[in-house]
């Protein structure tokens, strides 16, 4: 194993120059040496000599029937070996050759998937005999050489490939040769200066109407002229006798034999012919100019109305299935029905353009003109435009096939469309028209010929389709059309960034910075590479599948760093579509700037950027309200020494005068005793003053908060039964002095109103002190407070709930009161550490306080 091993003598193989070897399926070896074919069988150990004599340069090939054939060279011509192999389940056939006209050869050859030998020829170029297996005079011999498009005439060698295409290597190239679905009729002239006209025969044959020459067409062998003339031909018509008649710029003609004869046309006929119309007795023409005539037995005269009636003649008359009559007068229609005469154009719906030719299908009315097909559904036209289906453009020919297909002969080439599909596209105009094209790949010779009037597409009786183009007559067999079934590979060949080419074997990761991308791609189908269609995307950049038609190559820019995957489907020449296709991943690095690692210390930066704009913001806004604050408290105190020097002190003095005065009135003076009470009531009135004034002034100590409130309760609450609790929690902390003054004016107020009102039975005040803020609560177990009081914020008159609320406001503090009748009344305040607290140093600290505001 591994090693070449020479096979001579010991294997019963003389020595000579071997000139082909062929491992048969079966394992047999199959060689030619010393002017004979040799053969090894399976499980023998010695070659043995057939009676077949080979050449030096004869050949071997193996058929897909197991069968060995031999191009013998010499005199002999190629022919299958008789009692060579075959597989298991096949049929044997006899030996065959080919025609002994063909000139042995001993080039390669082979025999393709339907059985076709193909062969080089000795002379130059290549031949296939179609039917090798069968009796001679049954089989079809075709030569390609130079002069037929193959490139050289040295062949050599022939090769098959996966879809049935025939490859042929020649001294100055490559020519393929593969099945075509449309096949140009042979012996006609590729054009006729004065156009095709053409019409259905007998037995599958086709007339056909060139410049000075009829012909009869068949699809299997060569057309043959039957008839010459002089004229210009207009119009051709075979009537239901099988009589054909032909229209021409001088009069109306019937074939005879070998010649045309002219008929008799009224004087007042005598013009250029140019539609034909068959009813049920009558055959008419239209000539041009004159109008419309129909053939008596007695001969040719005007026809009658409202036939007759028309001044002009239509370049196509057609009647439909349900006797009315069409006239095409290319810029308009004119339908007769019975008495009535319909006309039809732009102004009232059919907008197809310059009218080429009016057909029917059954019962349905189409009309085929330069911008499109239309139809008449008995009450009103519709329209496909050609802009929006761009293969209805400039139709000449419409028919119906025996596949139920409506084949269609426009400026693009010959379209297959279903008939379900072409009444879907008249209901929804605006979809796509689902259809399938035969053009110059698939062997038509040309486009449809425009301009006639007359039909370029017709059924013959054997069901061939055939077809007017601009080079010649072409035909379509609707029962046996080649379909690539084939699914084709697709792969990705390379992927090049920034100047650079990536296999796509390994694993790609593209360098930093990349932002764009070409994937070059491709799909191996080569019977017609042209129709071969792609569709791929990018996963995380297209949202649906990108269709670039027939371009192997995808380009993206704005690319990011990232991982991506790229995939390509794509279907073969008939719409076969390979839905796995091919992908590639690959990496684009990030840059430093577009790394996670840069964009998380950005975000970091640009948190604690923020974090410091805002602290210095609510050290701003707490050195404001403390600033208001102790202006309003150095304010009050001021209010309060200028009230105890002045106003107070004097208010002292007077009492002193007044009591000096009633000290020298006896003891049993009458005003005496009025007097006492009035300095009483005026000692009592001083003292109140003097506690007023004394509140007006702030302590600024933290701890005396629970003892203040407690005192406040002890001195209001002797008229009350209430029980009063004072709880703290948290370790106290120092509070500023303007925000301490006002928290202590908030909890009197509040624990007064309870007192003096709430009838509660206790009375609990919790005073907190959390990190992030200071939290007092005042609650009681009362009757509550009047919803029309708590909705108006306070009674009338009365200004304690609305001081509160002020209070707070001025220290940035938020202030509730929550009550409901019988239910009792919680007061709340909290305001913000950053606020409530004296300053400490420290980060710590002040990042606590911050934290909390951004969080609240």
């Amino acid at each position: 194993a591994g090693r070449w091993s020479f096979i001579g003598d010991e294997a019963g193989l003389p020595a000579g120059a071997v000139s082909s070897v062929v491992v048969a399926r079966d394992g047999s070896v199959w060689t030619t040496t010393a002017g004979w074919l040799w053969v090894l069988r399976p499980e023998a150990q010695r070659f043995e000599r057939t009676v077949e004599p080979a050449a030096a340069r004869a050949r071997i090939f193996e058929a897909r029937d197991g069968r060995i054939w031999l191009s013998p060279g010499g005199s002999r011509p190629i022919h299958a070996i008789a009692g060579s192999l075959q597989p298991a389940g096949l049929k044997s056939a006899p030996p065959s050759g080919v025609p002994s006209s063909v000139e042995p050869s001993g080039e390669p050859m082979l025999i393709d998937r339907d059985g076709v030998l193909w062969a080089a020829r000795a002379a130059g170029g290549i031949f296939r005999v179609i039917g090798n297996d069968r009796p001679p005079a049954s089989r079809s011999l075709e030569r390609f050489t130079l002069k037929n498009g193959l490139s050289s005439d040295i062949a050599s060698p022939l090769l098959e490939d996966r879809e049935g295409n025939i490859w042929v290597g020649t001294n100055l190239g490559l020519d393929r040769f593969r099945e075509a679905n449309a096949v140009a009729a042979p012996g006609l002239p590729p054009t006729s200066r004065k156009g095709f006209q053409i019409a259905a025969g007998k037995d599958g044959a086709v007339y056909v109407l060139t410049g000075e020459t009829l012909f009869e067409a068949h699809a299997n062998r060569a057309a043959q002229p039957i008839a010459h003339y002089r004229g210009w031909p207009r119009s051709l018509h075979v009537d239901r006798s099988n009589a054909l008649w032909a229209g021409f710029d001088d009069g109306i003609a019937r074939l005879a034999g070998s010649h045309f004869r002219f008929a008799a046309l009224p004087r007042d006929a005598q013009g250029t012919v140019t539609g034909w119309l068959e009813s049920a007795d009558l055959l008419c023409a239209a000539v041009l100019e004159h109008g419309i005539f129909c053939r008596y037995p007695s001969g040719w005269r005007r026809a009658p109305p409202p036939l007759g009636a028309q001044r002009r003649a239509p370049v196509q008359m057609l009647s439909d299935a349900r006797g009315r009559v069409w006239l095409n007068y290319v810029d308009h229609l004119v339908m007769l029905d019975e008495n009535r005469q319909i006309a039809a154009s732009e102004e009232n719906g059919l907008a197809a353009g310059r009218i080429e030719l009016v057909t029917s299908i059954g019962e349905q009315i189409y009309i085929l003109g330069d911008f499109g097909l239309a139809r008449f559904d008995g009450r009103r036209f519709q329209t496909l435009r050609a802009e929006r289906h761009p293969r209805l453009s400039r139709l000449s020919g419409m028919v119906l096939g025996s596949d139920g297909a409506v084949w269609l002969n426009g400026i693009s080439g010959v379209t297959r469309v279903a008939v379900a599909d072409l009444a879907a596209a008249f209901v929804h105009p605006e979809r796509e028209l689902r259809s399938t094209l035969f053009d110059l790949d698939d062997g038509l010779p040309g486009v449809a010929q425009q301009d006639s009037n007359t039909p370029t597409a017709i059924e013959a009786q054997d069901h061939r389709l055939w077809f007017v183009t601009s080079h010649g007559i072409a035909w379509i067999d609707p029962q046996h059309l080649s379909k690539n079934a084939l699914v084709p590979p697709v792969s990705i060949n390379r992927l090049v960034a920034g100047g650079r080419s990536f296999a796509t074997g390994a694993p790609i990761h593209l360098p930093a910075g990349t932002t764009g991308v070409q994937i070059d791609y491709a799909a191996l189908s080569l019977s017609i590479p042209e129709r071969v269609r792609f569709r791929y995307r990018l996963e995380g950049v297209d949202a649906a599948w990108v269709d670039p038609g027939h371009r192997r190559q995808a380009f993206y820019t704005g690319l990011g760093p990232g991982h991506y995957r790229f995939q390509v489907i794509a279907a073969n020449n008939d719409g076969v579509w390979n839905r796995s296709g091919a992908t590639v991943s690959f990496d684009i690095l990030p840059t430093l700037w577009q790394s996670i690692w840069f964009k998380v210390l950005i975000a970091i930066a640009f948190i604690a950027g923020g974090w410091l704009l805002y602290s210095l913001r609510m050290r701003q806004v707490a050195s404001t309200i403390r600033q208001q604050v102790e202006g309003r408290l150095r304010e009050r105190e001021r209010i309060a020494r200028e009230l105890h020097d002045t106003l107070l002190q004097g208010f002292q003095g007077l009492i002193y005068r007044f009591q000096s005065a009633i000290d020298t009135l006896p003891p049993s003076h009458g005003a005496r005793a009025n007097l006492e009470e009035a300095l009483d009531r005026a000692d009592a009135a001083l003292a109140e003053g003097r506690d007023s004034v004394r509140n007006l002034r702030t302590t600024s100590t933290s701890d005396n908060i629970a003892q203040h409130f407690a005192d406040t309760a002890a001195q209001a609450g002797t008229a009350s039964s209430a029980t009063f609790h004072v709880v703290t929690e948290g370790p106290p902390r120092r509070l500023c002095p303007p925000v301490h003054a006002e928290i202590l004016r908030i909890g009197d107020e509040a624990i007064l109103n309870a007192l003096r009102h709430s009838k509660a039975q206790k009375i609990i005040v919790n005073i907190i002190y959390h990190k992030r803020e200071f939290l007092l609560q005042i609650a009681d177990n009362g009757i509550g407070i009047a919803p029309e009081v708590a909705a108006g914020g306070g009674r009338p008159d009365h200004f304690g709930m609305t001081g509160m609320r002020e209070r707070a406001e001025v220290v940035r503090g938020k202030f509730s009161i929550a009550s409901r009748p019988g239910g009792g009344t919680q007061v709340t305040l909290t305001v913000p550490a950053s606020i409530a607290y004296e300053q400490r140093s420290g980060l710590s600290s002040r990042f606590a306080h911050r934290r909390w505001l951004i969080e609240d």
